[in-house]
């Protein structure tokens, strides 16, 4: 290969970079802002004060706004020195965000099912934000910027499921410790001092099996979408 064309391989793959970087740091800077105006209306909307932060999908939120605000930072420091500082915690605190989002979709989906005891409305500004468009923007930064970092087994995509693990065994001890009382709690699916064992024991397998699947499902995406912003970059058109 002559000189001429590598550097017309490296000039491209500088301008897809950019273009990569540039794409995601406006998409976590919406997430951002997204994330902290919703969480400031849901405070003053529903006057909950701090058990506001027993619904997951607020806690969520807010790991997925620091983490883009975190990103934003780190982006425009990969896209002025035009190289790469992701690393494996890095990886995969944003794969847990996406996981969580992903999540949030599925139980917005299943509450809208005709036999769904609890309808969740999401019309409102926040829970719109919080419910669609902010689960929706998370798992796209994600598949589509964060460079893979290898072959991940089982044990590793666990990883993926680590916010969901932190909100489920908290929310469940403050249920249990009274903290949170019963009419507070909320979803009844972890109304756990009112179901009887085999239903404590279905619904945390469906909730683990479910994120787990969609941390392999992302891992999975990400491997294979992250490097198409790099396609045909040795073309000859």
């Amino acid at each position: 290969m002559d000189n001429d064309k590598l550097e017309l391989i490296e000039k491209r793959f500088r301008n897809r970079y950019k273009q990569k970087k540039t794409v995601n740091i406006i998409i976590s800077a919406v997430i951002a802002i997204l994330g902290i105006s919703s969480f400031l209306f849901i405070l003053n909307y529903d006057g909950d004060g701090v058990l506001t932060f027993r619904w997951m999908t607020v806690d969520g939120t807010l790991f997925s706004t620091a983490i883009a605000v975190a990103f934003v930072a780190i982006g425009i420091v990969e896209m002025v020195k035009n190289t790469e500082l992701t690393s494996r915690i890095v990886y995969f605190l944003r794969l847990a965000a996406a996981v969580a989002e992903g999540l949030i979709i599925v139980v917005v989906l299943l509450s809208q099912l005709p036999f769904s005891p609890q309808h969740m409305h999401i019309e409102r500004f926040d829970m719109f934000n919080m419910h669609i468009v902010i689960p929706i923007l998370t798992i796209v930064s994600f598949i589509t910027n964060d460079s893979p970092i290898g072959k991940l087994k089982a044990p590793r995509l666990l990883y993926g499921t680590l916010f969901v693990t932190l909100y489920a065994i908290t929310v469940v001890a403050l249920i249990v410790t009274g903290v949170i009382k019963n009419e507070m709690i909320p979803y009844a699916f972890i109304d756990v001092l009112n179901m009887p064992a085999i239903a404590i024991i279905l619904t945390l397998a469906f909730i683990y099996g479910v994120s787990f699947l969609l941390s392999f499902l992302l891992y999975r995406a990400n491997k294979k979408l992250s490097w198409a912003w790099f396609k045909n970059i040795a073309s000859n058109k």
